[in-house]
């Protein structure tokens, strides 16, 4: 990716749009060289500071490899080195204990270095705003920091996933623009977790959108077209949502035609205040999540980012090991989003 001007119009947009929000965002895996040329690029646009986190020396000679000039707001933390390392010792130890779950001085002194761990209480202590990670680290990694330290948001129960996915040349949704969830984290979500879901993708998407999120829980059926118990968990999840934003447009279940396509909303579900308009797309679980996302991309040649945590008590959010400089760009765009989208809504 060149340093001043990207080609993707996706992924300047995120930019743009995050563009004033200026926060301190923790980095898990400061040791990876994308990162620092995402941060290069995204420091000419952005004036957040960048904390990370990772080998001293090894992030230096990143830097160095990357070819970055401007350095005054990229802050190594070396856990190892850190002044901090005993006080966040006892604020992991802390948070397990909270837990009720033991931990002995041996695993302690192994997790103090973890550097998903060290975000965690760095968000946890207020010593950044937000944080990305899972460039280098694994998804199980950073959700057991997350879970174990961070902990959830006011009124969540659980962590669940999203993908922000845009389809070009789509008049669906907000012009192509839907959120997705979860194709993640949660594999066969209970009632209580399809509402989390719910509250969590709408939450999200007011942060990302320009227009009010239109929320749908999918499934086969539209409206009892089927019988299963599935729909009913899904009806009673959608009264419960109602219950904590008595203002948001919802329903399920809906097919995904039924849920997206005004014509055919108009013959399957005629009274669904939801009218084939929804751009936020809860799946029944996550292999439908995952694959259906996937062929939007594939298929649909649609642009993807993600993967955004939802429910944590401040955005954590996990990158693909195998993703790009544009990848964690749009990604740390997103999560600058996700946060004044919390912010506003008073969940911090």
């Amino acid at each position: 990716m060149k340093k001043n001007v990207t080609e993707s119009a996706f992924i300047r947009e995120f930019v743009d749009r995050s563009k004033a929000i200026e926060r301190k965002i923790a980095f898990s895996d400061g040791n990876d060289i994308r990162l620092i040329r995402a941060l290069d690029y995204f420091q000419d646009f952005n004036s957040s500071s960048f904390y990370l986190i990772g080998n001293q020396s090894g992030i230096n000679e990143k830097i160095k490899e990357a070819g970055v000039k401007n350095t005054d707001r990229f802050f190594i933390i070396d856990p190892v080195t850190s002044k901090n390392r005993n006080n966040y010792r006892s604020a992991i130890k802390s948070s397990f204990e909270k837990r009720n779950k033991e931990i002995n001085d041996e695993k302690l002194n192994e997790i103090v270095l973890n550097t998903s761990y060290w975000a965690s209480v760095m968000l946890k202590n207020n010593d950044a705003d937000c944080a990305v990670g899972g460039s280098i680290s694994s998804t199980a990694d950073l959700m057991r920091a997350v879970i174990n330290v961070l902990g959830l948001s006011k009124g969540k129960k659980y962590l669940s996933g999203a993908a922000f996915v845009e389809v070009p040349d789509c008049i669906f949704g907000i012009n192509g623009k839907f959120l997705v969830s979860d194709p993640a984290i949660i594999p066969q979500p209970s009632e209580e977790q399809l509402v989390d879901m719910a509250l969590s993708g709408y939450e999200t998407a007011k942060g990302v959108f320009s227009e009010e999120p239109v929320v749908a829980l999918l499934s086969y059926s539209t409206k009892g077209s089927a019988k299963s118990d599935e729909f009913d968990k899904i009806r009673n999840a959608v009264q419960k949502v109602k219950k904590v934003y008595p203002d948001m447009i919802i329903d399920g279940e809906l097919q995904f035609d039924a849920a997206i396509v005004p014509e055919v909303a108009a013959v399957k579900c005629p009274l669904s205040p939801v009218k084939g308009k929804a751009n936020v797309l809860i799946f029944p679980e996550l292999d439908a999540a995952n694959i259906g996302y996937k062929i939007m991309q594939r298929l649909g040649k649609a642009e993807v980012c993600g993967t955004v945590v939802q429910g944590a008590a401040k955005p954590f959010n996990d990158l693909s090991r195998g993703c790009l400089v544009e990848d964690i760009v749009m990604l740390t765009s997103m999560t600058l989003m996700q946060l004044k989208g919390i912010e506003d809504a008073g969940l911090i």
